[in-house]
């Protein structure tokens, strides 16, 4: 027969492990450091050009979902109409929580080799993509993206990628 100690530590070892390791809720997580959310949009608008269309990241089926106009709306948003507060945030979301830790490496290293995130990998061409080279290196989606990482924010880059079709077999 046990002790009534052994039965509590028993009950507090049950009660950590359902609860201890629940995490944050979305809105309470952080990532340190991330890229800035308010400079997310222009590179959203690029994603969204290039990968957010109902056949590729725009879909619900995906993993990686990338919300916004003439493609993957928030529920309740219908039809056109520009990217809302809540699909920038969704998106933004979905990027940073890819790969988390080492986003966070990557942009405490200023941004340098940030090929070793598979979001950049894949935009490149240099990992197996579904959807193709979506943003060789060097070009406008690339550095909109990487610079985005970087923290210094090459906004003429991610305007230029966001009109532009993606690249040649995607």
């Amino acid at each position: 027969m046990s002790s009534p100690l052994s039965r509590a530590t028993t009950a507090w070892i049950v009660c950590a492990g359902l609860f201890g390791c629940a995490g944050p809720a979305d809105e309470q997580a952080t990532i340190t450091p991330a890229p800035r959310r308010e400079s997310f949009p222009p590179v959203a608008d690029m994603l969204h050009s290039h990968c957010g269309s109902l056949d590729c990241h725009g879909s619900r089926a995906r993993n990686l979902r990338i919300y916004g106009i003439n493609g993957l709306r928030i529920d309740g948003i219908s039809g056109t109409g520009p990217t809302t507060a809540d699909e920038y945030d969704a998106t933004y979301r979905a990027i940073v929580y890819l790969e988390p830790e080492k986003l966070s490496r990557v942009v405490a290293d200023g941004g340098r080799n940030p090929e070793r995130l598979s979001l950049v990998r894949k935009a490149r061409g240099a990992e197996e993509h579904k959807g193709g080279t979506m943003a060789p290196q060097g070009s406008e989606a690339d550095r909109c993206l990487t610079s985005w990482i970087a923290g210094a924010l090459d906004a003429p880059a991610c305007a230029l990628a966001a009109e532009m079709s993606p690249p040649e077999g995607f």
